[in-house]
């Protein structure tokens, strides 16, 4: 972990935050027929909070495995939604995470580099 002033406040700010995205893709959600914009923008922004926060803990040469823990973490929760019986398997939502990896990844070697 980078030296950060509280270190542990950081890293269990960003738990709380992985354990609300867990949370919230788990929990029954209000269906709207159709496509829903607002919610691959929720799931990408998501994301992209995601592994701002955690690159911004963590050195350079972990940013990868960050990124694809991140998305692991979106495959197995899809894979869970997919056996509920409220929620649904959407590959349009791996793809909003992914581009919200992406977009974080971006930030965090450009201009929040050494955030």
């Amino acid at each position: 972990m980078l030296p950060l002033r509280y270190p542990r406040v950081w890293l269990i700010i960003g738990w709380l935050l992985l354990g609300l995205v867990m949370a919230g893709s788990v929990v029954p959600a209000i269906v709207v027929k159709g496509f829903s914009a607002s919610d691959k923008l929720v799931h990408g922004g998501s994301y992209l909070l995601l592994v701002t926060w955690f690159a911004g803990l963590y050195q350079r040469r972990r940013h990868g495995l960050i990124a694809l823990a991140l998305f692991a973490l979106g495959v197995a929760l899809e894979m869970v939604q997919g056996q509920l019986p409220y929620r649904g398997f959407d590959p349009f939502d791996l793809m909003a995470n992914a581009i919200g990896i992406l977009l974080g990844l971006v930030l965090v070697q450009s201009v929040l580099a050494g955030w």
